[in-house]
């Protein structure tokens, strides 16, 4: 059975065969351009010194017309191979990620990153050797948006069924998107060749001056009778320059309906140009998104949501490729003008720069505000298809079944996503639902904040319609909150313990938030040896009375800690909470773990003997 590996491998090994003979076509197209340009000059040569005769003219306009050719044609051959190397990135991508080598990718999504939010710092959504970092396959600044906010939870559906019925349809798209790998391969490779800066580019600008009314962003319609001066005043400009040379009229008649172009044009000018000027930077990105649209559009998809973001690229009436090719060849009307005869004589003789704003306001009109659901489905497209090849890369990770009828976490086989498979090792976690908690105990790095992130980071996969790193998982709507990475701050003047208090009380506000509407929404809390700040006693009393009022507000989640007195709880409340906990295994003074989920309070420490290992003898 071919694997995701083989498939990826064979694709690159065929896309740099293509690459390689488009290479050795373009030098031999180039050979041939050098030689038409050779001969023609040697052939002009022969005329100018060496009397041959008239028709070697022909000769020279021949290789000329071929010279011209064979630039054409050698362009387009280098376009082909620019998009064969970019299809080979693609790959050599994809078996980067397959062989743990993607923390190296430049896209960290760092700038999503937000200290306030409620988990995605202790999770690693965003940053370096993020969950970002592994999925991001975008080309474009909105198309990484997307996902950010998909893997952030920002702008989540109000309800639990929105939510349940989104997370289904990414699902679907995601299932449909994952097989299809020359797709997802031309998508990225197009888009890899939007802007050849490090930035990726942001297909805002165009959407909003696409949006906008009139002739530029303040002004109103251009008059209706505009049209027909633009058509009889060049009329009459051509026709007396052309009576003017048969001797039919004065020859400077001309100049009469050529002043009037020129006064029109002047009083135009402030409405105008703005939006000439504005349409002419929007050029190089028109043909290059064209692009991308076009697969959206041709590709025969049958997941709903993919049908759906097809439909948007009719919202005009017309496919988004024909307004787009349109639009593009009204812009490359308006870039006539940077040539300066055209601009200071044949512009206002035929009243150009009236005419292309015309025809951009007349676009606009029609097509304009369909511009934004145009990108926007590009945007999810691009989005689904990361989550996609996530998916693919992945076959061992199962989809998440979203359960509507109660709030639970039932999870078989689950592992931490971002963990090397040859590393990984995977529990099976249940929390049952609101009002439940599990209460970790283990030994210093047998695998506590290991599982609690990995209970997070699954469920932000789940949320956001993404297969999950399990065999299997149950799992219902769950707004997760974190408290795990704490650290001081000089700048603020904040302690370690108080920072902490700090995210404590983030998650109880969110705890309170969510138990008033407790039909749409169930908080997951994750709290990593909490309140390790301060003394034994304190930190008990302090942990115990947090965990319980979480669960009294019908919160669920787990809790990891040293303090194995918070284990008696589940004696208090044997239905609501269970201990669990890891264990390190010790032959002589080699300390080894097997990171396996076992049920009860551990029975053993290791600090004493962590610090001996690092040669910190202690005398007890």
């Amino acid at each position: 059975m071919t694997g995701p590996r083989q498939k990826h491998e064979a694709a690159l090994a065929a896309r740099k065969a293509a690459a390689d003979a488009l290479e050795s076509k373009a030098r031999t197209i180039g050979n041939g351009r050098l030689f038409a340009a050779l001969g023609a000059i040697g052939l002009v040569g022969a005329i100018a010194f060496a009397h041959a005769p008239a028709e070697t003219w022909l000769g020279v306009a021949a290789l000329v017309v071929v010279f011209v050719a064979l630039v054409v044609v050698h362009a387009r051959v280098h376009a082909q191979k620019d998009k064969a190397t970019a299809a080979m990135r693609f790959h050599e991508r994809a078996l980067a990620r397959l062989s743990g080598k993607w923390r190296s990718f430049p896209s960290t999504g760092e700038r999503w990153a937000v200290a306030t939010h409620p988990y995605a710092g202790d999770l690693d959504v965003f940053g370096r050797a993020s969950l970002f970092q592994r999925l991001d396959a975008t080309s474009t600044r909105y198309g990484e948006e997307v996902l950010a906010r998909w893997l952030s939870g920002d702008g989540a559906p109000a309800t639990t069924a929105e939510f349940v019925e989104a997370v289904r349809q990414r699902q679907g798209a995601v299932r449909d998107l994952a097989p299809r790998l020359t797709l997802r391969e031309e998508l990225a490779a197009l888009g890899s060749l939007l802007d050849d800066q490090v930035e990726k580019p942001d297909p805002r600008p165009f959407v909003m001056w696409a949006g906008q009314s009139g002739s530029n962003a303040g002004g109103g319609r251009l008059p209706g009778a505009l049209r027909i001066v633009a058509l009889v005043v060049p009329l009459a400009t051509v026709g007396t320059m052309v009576a003017g040379w048969m001797g039919l009229v004065h020859r400077m008649l001309f100049l009469v309906s050529f002043a009037v172009s020129v006064a029109v044009l002047a009083a135009l000018r402030a409405r105008i140009l703005p939006s000439l000027e504005a349409a002419s930077s929007k050029e190089s990105a028109l043909s290059r998104y064209g692009g991308m649209l076009a697969l959206l559009e041709d590709e025969k998809l049958e997941a709903p949501l993919l049908v759906g973001l097809q439909k948007r690229l009719a919202e005009s009436g017309a496919s988004a490729t024909r307004e787009m090719a349109a639009l593009s060849r009204i812009v490359g009307f308006v870039d006539a003008r940077n040539n300066e005869v055209f601009r200071f004589f044949i512009g206002p003789a035929l009243m150009w720069d009236l005419w292309c704003a015309l025809a951009l306001e007349a676009w606009r009109e029609r097509a304009g505000k369909a511009a934004f659901g145009w990108f926007r489905a590009l945007a999810e497209l691009e989005a689904l298809a990361s989550i996609a090849g996530f998916a693919f890369e992945n076959p061992d990770h199962a989809f998440p079944e979203i359960v509507t009828d109660r709030a639970v976490f039932e999870a078989e086989s689950l592992g931490h996503p971002l963990i090397d498979d040859d590393k990984r090792v995977s529990n099976d976690v249940t929390i049952s639902g609101p009002g439940h908690a599990l209460v970790v105990t283990g030994s210093n790095m047998s695998g506590k904040s290991t599982l609690l992130r990995a209970i997070g980071i699954n469920t932000v996969l789940a949320n956001a319609g993404g297969p999950v790193c399990a065999k299997a998982l149950r799992v219902s709507r769950l707004e997760v909150a974190t408290s795990m990475r704490v650290s001081d701050s000089l700048e603020e003047g904040t302690s370690r313990f108080y920072a902490e208090l700090k995210k404590l009380k983030l998650v109880l506000d969110l705890a309170r938030t969510v138990k008033k509407d407790p039909e749409e929404r169930t908080l997951l809390f994750l709290l990593d040896e909490i309140l390790h700040g301060t003394n034994t006693r304190e930190r008990l009393i302090g942990a115990r009375a947090i965990l319980m009022e979480l669960l009294a507000l019908g919160a669920m989640g787990a809790v990891s800690t040293h303090d194995l007195g918070l284990g008696d709880l589940e004696n208090e409340r044997p239905d609501h909470v269970r201990n669990v906990h890891f264990q390190e295994q010790v032959e002589g003074d080699v300390m080894s773990f097997d990171y396996l989920l076992r049920t009860g309070v551990v029975q053993s420490s290791n600090a004493l003997r962590l610090m001996k290992i690092v040669g910190l003898d202690v005398v007890a």
